[in-house]
C-alpha cells in the first residue's frame, strides 16, 4: 500500500469523527434554540393573559364603582354580569411553561383571579338580608305608644286594647316575617323582646284600668338598647360591604 493510501486509511475515520461531532453540536444547537423558544412563547402567552387580566381588573372596578351605593342585590347583579367572562390562560409547550417565571405568575393569578369578586358577592348576599332586617327593626322600634293612645291619664282601656296592643302584635309578626341574618339571633331576640315589652305592659295596664287601679309604664330603656344594637349591626354590615368593595375597585 502506497504512503497516500494509508494517510487516507487514517484521514477517513477521523473525517467521520469530526462530523458526527459536528453533527451533534448542530443537534445540540437546534435543540437548545427550539427549547429557548418554547420558553419565550411560555413568556408571551403569560404576559398577554397578565395584561387581560389587568384590563377585566380594571373594567370590573369601574362597573362596581358606578353603583357602589346602589341596593346590596342591585348591586350584586352588576358584579355577576361584569365578572361572568374571565380572561384565560392559553397553551403553551409544557417544557416552556415548566421554565417560565412569568408563566408561573400568570398560573397565580388565574388561581386567584375570582376570588376577591367571589367574597363581594358574598358579602353581599349576607348584606342583602341584613339590611331587609336592619329596615324592618328601625321601622318597628320607631313606633311611640302614644301615637295609639296619646298622652295623659287614661279614663278606660279601649283605645289600649283596640289600637296599641294590636298595633304593636302586628309589629311583633312582621319582624317573625322577616328573615333574620344568619348569626344575629341574639339581635332578633333583643328587638322582639322590646316589642313584647310594650305589649305586655299595655296588657297589664288594660287590665289595671279596668280594675281601676293605677298603672304606668316606660319602654324608653328596651327601645333604646334594641335601638343601639341595631346600629351597631348596621355599622358592621356596612363596614363589611365597605371593604369587599375596596377590594375590587381600589386592589392597590
Amino acid at each position: 500500500m502506497s504512503a497516500r493510501g494509508r494517510r487516507l486509511t487514517i484521514f477517513l475515520p477521523v473525517l467521520v469523527t469530526l462530523t458526527l461531532g459536528v453533527l451533534v453540536g448542530l443537534l445540540v444547537v437546534v435543540q437548545a434554540q427550539r427549547q429557548n423558544a418554547q420558553v419565550v412563547e411560555a413568556d408571551d402567552v403569560a404576559t398577554q393573559y397578565l395584561a387581560d387580566v389587568s384590563t377585566f381588573r380594571s373594567e370590573v372596578g369601574r362597573e362596581v364603582r358606578g353603583v357602589r351605593q346602589a341596593d346590596p342585590g342591585d348591586l350584586r347583579r352588576v358584579l355577576r354580569k361584569a365578572v361572568a367572562d374571565p380572561p384565560e390562560l392559553g397553551d403553551a409547550p409544557a417544557y416552556g411553561t415548566e421554565r417560565s417565571e412569568v408563566w408561573q405568575e400568570a398560573v397565580a393569578t388565574q388561581q386567584a383571579l375570582l376570588q376577591p369578586y367571589r367574597r363581594l358577592d358574598r358579602t353581599l348576599r349576607r348584606a342583602d338580608v341584613a339590611l331587609a332586617y336592619i329596615e324592618t327593626a328601625r321601622k318597628v322600634l320607631g313606633m311611640r305608644a302614644s301615637d295609639y293612645v296619646g298622652t295623659g291619664v287614661l279614663s278606660d282601656s279601649a283605645a289600649v286594647r283596640a289600637r296599641l296592643i294590636p298595633a304593636f302584635s302586628r309589629a311583633r309578626a312582621e319582624l317573625d316575617s322577616v328573615r333574620v341574618p344568619q348569626g344575629q339571633q341574639r339581635l332578633a331576640a333583643t328587638v322582639r323582646g322590646a316589642v313584647q315589652y310594650v305589649i305586655d305592659q299595655a296588657t297589664a295596664l288594660a287590665d289595671s284600668v279596668e280594675a281601676n287601679r293605677g298603672f304606668s309604664f316606660t319602654y324608653a330603656e328596651q327601645f333604646q338598647t334594641a335601638i343601639d344594637a341595631v346600629d351597631d349591626y348596621a355599622t358592621v354590615v356596612n363596614g363589611n360591604v365597605a371593604e369587599a368593595i375596596n377590594a375590587v375597585t381600589d386592589p392597590g
